[in-house]
């Protein structure tokens, strides 16, 4: 009986409680507060549910800002969300991955580590597209292509966003006197008459800047009055063009293989074979800019299983760009024997051109070959990869160290 006269006594102390809480002034304020936060929970639970079943009107593009760079250049990935349907949607979190060649900027990850991690969060009301820009450094050489984003749910899985964007980058081009400064001989004691360098002393007109023009090329002059008399877009600098000789054929020939006394590691060899790449497209550039029609030729293990490169003689940035293109998907590793590609020179009868054959180690066979193209009336350098030093071979193979 006690026990339970105990328990009537609470009871009914509580309800006495209750009494005198709900007589308080403070009564009204605290019901409407508890209801809040109970329709506050409620509300949220629903609106969990309703948006990761709307997350299928949720759209990611990625795009680069440019479609091919050179490597060391900065672009711009830019990111746009879009929500198609009625249903707002927040604290959308995109997250992706980024290879660690494509430099974030102000992001500095693990060197262990082959890729990036990064997301941004949205909140998008009803048809709404927010867009997103991020700055990114091509580090090196290659071919990058992003595939797809995710979002996470509150449920704890993922939604799978497909956003495909892609990026070439070329090989960071070596100024042309540096290309000279490391060529190793000379096959043949005659000089063409068309030469890959335009006449100092030449004088044909002004032309807009292009990257790789020299400081000593520029026309001050012209590019004052320009700037004063055209529009905010126009080419903030003019440069002299200079005469050339008609007719102009360049041919490049790159030999990936490796001489056993060349004295040079893996690592050695993938930095110079960058510098090689280098060269040649710089030497390319200049001459498709200069009015050559230039060819490209490589022993090159592909990423299609091919075992080399060939690229006819033609002229034109698209022609250039398709060689650059190229340059990117190439694997530092020897093909085809580079013997056999220039006995197919031979047979074709290439004659009256300009050749930079780009080799890793001096070759016997090779100097062979090409004393037959000098009798034909070309003009033959050699450009010997093993005698560069370090801190030249790093100027186009940094982005493989980094």
């Amino acid at each position: 009986m006690k026990f339970f006269d105990l328990i009537g006594r609470l009871f009914g102390a509580v309800l006495e409680g209750i009494a005198l809480f709900l007589l308080s002034p403070a009564a009204p304020y605290v019901l409407w507060t508890a209801a809040a936060v109970i329709a506050f929970f409620v509300l949220r639970a629903f609106y969990r549910r309703g948006r990761d079943s709307h997350l299928g009107a949720l759209t990611v593009e990625r795009t680069f800002s440019e479609s091919g760079v050179y490597a060391g250049s900065e672009l711009i990935l830019t990111e746009t969300v879009t929500n198609h349907g009625f249903f707002p949607l927040f604290k959308v979190d995109v997250e992706a991955y980024l290879y660690n060649d494509l430099r974030l900027s102000g992001f500095d990850p693990p060197k262990k580590d082959g890729m990036q991690f990064f997301s941004g969060r949205f909140n998008l009301l009803p048809y709404m597209r927010v867009r997103r820009h991020y700055r990114l450094t091509a580090l090196s050489r290659g071919y990058y292509r992003i595939e797809s984003a995710t979002v996470p749910r509150w449920d704890g899985t993922e939604q799978l966003m497909a956003c495909p964007a892609e990026l070439y980058v070329y090989p960071h081009p070596i100024p042309l006197a540096s290309v000279m400064a490391a060529s190793g001989r000379m096959q043949g004691d005659g000089r063409a008459a068309r030469q890959l360098f335009s006449d100092p002393f030449s004088f044909s007109g002004v032309r807009d800047y292009r990257y790789g023009d020299p400081m000593s090329a520029v026309n001050f002059k012209a590019s004052a009055k320009t700037w004063m008399a055209s529009s905010v877009d126009a080419s903030p600098l003019k440069v002299n063009s200079r005469d050339f000789c008609s007719d102009r054929r360049l041919a490049v020939f790159m030999d990936f293989s490796l001489e056993r006394d060349c004295g040079i590691d893996g690592k050695q060899y993938s930095a110079r074979i960058e510098a090689g790449l280098s060269y040649a497209a710089e030497l390319i550039r200049e001459a498709v800019y200069g009015g050559f029609t230039a060819s490209f030729t490589c022993n090159c293990r592909q990423q299609d299983g091919g075992m080399q490169l060939k690229f006819p003689s033609a002229g034109g940035e698209e022609h250039m760009l398709s060689i650059f293109r190229a340059m990117a998907l190439l694997y530092p590793s020897d093909g085809a024997s580079f013997q056999m590609l220039l006995d197919e020179a031979i047979e074709s009868g290439l004659s009256d051109s300009e050749i930079f054959v780009i080799e890793m180690c001096p070759s016997e066979r090779t100097d062979e070959r090409l004393a037959l193209l000098s009798a034909r009336g070309n003009s033959i350098r050699v450009i010997l990869l093993s005698e560069l030093d370090e801190e030249a071979a790093a100027i186009a193979g940094r982005g493989t160290e980094a």
